[in-house]
């Protein structure tokens, strides 16, 4: 039976595995044939078309319809909107772990507040963001799992660099995607993501600050590792996104290789972790400094407070 939005009507998904459908039959192949001539492997053109399956990413909804001879800007549209349309609705999955992300508090997720000026106020604010190098890494992440593709990207960093808000506001043009987002903290962070990680639904953002907690127990570490990875390359599964935070000194630990002959505890993670991760520098760039400075003049007290501190401790 097709999805149907909660109005009634069929879901955008729907709309584009019938145009799919359709051009398909016109063109008298089988999905065989038409592997070979998108270019697509099997497995791509099976999901593509499976009621059950992943919205397919731009890419493949390009070759599709090229292939095909339909619309590239009808299907894409149709993909874009299928990306947005409420999870579970079409793949039927439910909502799995998390809430919209528009509807936690940053501070509830370990974004610091911006100095003794916010500590001081009632209102738990945060200040002007100044982009750094690290922003437009995660921002690529971002786009790329809003076009289907499921990533991972943890930043690397000493205390009090900016990693958790960075995260935050990378995550927000998700929001206006109607995508979740789920942080796994109770009763621990360890047990309540090895409970709850096979249960996350696509367009879900799985928020690991502190990812030591995650994959440095020395219990369950290994397996959330695998569990993660798992989550990352069954496309059936996605897309999400996970982002978390290191010390670096985390990461060292995770990503060294053994000596011969000892044991390997780290193993899945630091298969898990190669390529994902990026650095945040210890202080802003000129150029981020200048960004910071112009806002504190033009009337933001929570970066000028920071500023002012920066400069006193030097």
């Amino acid at each position: 039976m097709p999805s149907e939005k909660p109005g009634g009507g069929e879901s955008p998904l729907t709309k584009l595995r019938d145009k799919l459908s359709d051009g398909l039959a016109r063109k008298r192949l089988t999905k065989t044939q038409l592997a070979a001539q998108s270019g697509l492997s099997r497995t791509t053109i099976q999901e593509a078309f499976r009621e059950d399956g992943a919205v397919p990413s731009a890419e493949t909804v390009v070759a599709l319809a090229r292939a095909l001879g339909v619309s590239e800007a009808e299907l894409l549209d149709l993909r874009r909107r299928a990306a947005a349309y409420p999870i579970g609705s079409v793949l039927g999955h439910g909502k799995g772990p998390g809430r919209p992300i528009g509807q936690w508090d940053p501070h509830d997720l370990e974004v610091h507040p911006s100095g003794s000026a916010a500590a001081a106020s009632s209102v738990r604010a945060l200040s002007g963001y100044v982009r750094r190098a690290h922003d437009q890494v995660l921002a690529e992440a971002v786009s790329e799992a809003m076009e289907g593709r499921s990533r991972m990207l943890v930043l690397v960093g000493s205390s009090s660099t900016g990693k958790t808000r960075a995260c935050w506001e990378a995550a927000q043009p998700l929001a206006d995607e109607g995508w979740q987002l789920w942080h796994p903290y109770d009763p621990t962070r360890a047990e309540a993501a090895l409970a709850d990680l096979e249960r996350v639904v696509p367009q879900t953002v799985v928020w690991l600050n502190e990812a030591q907690h995650y994959l440095g127990n020395p219990q369950v570490g290994e397996r959330i590792a695998a569990a993660l990875h798992t989550l990352l390359t069954d496309s059936s599964r996605g897309p999400v996104l996970i982002l978390g935070t290191l010390w670096p000194e985390y990461e060292g630990q995770y990503s060294a290789l053994p000596r011969p002959g000892s044991p390997d505890p780290h193993s899945r993670a630091r298969e898990l972790l190669a390529g994902r991760t990026v650095a945040v520098p210890d202080t802003f760039s000129q150029d981020a400094l200048r960004t910071a400075t112009i806002l504190a003049q033009n009337g933001d007290r929570l970066l000028a407070d920071a500023l002012s501190r920066a400069s006193s401790s030097d």
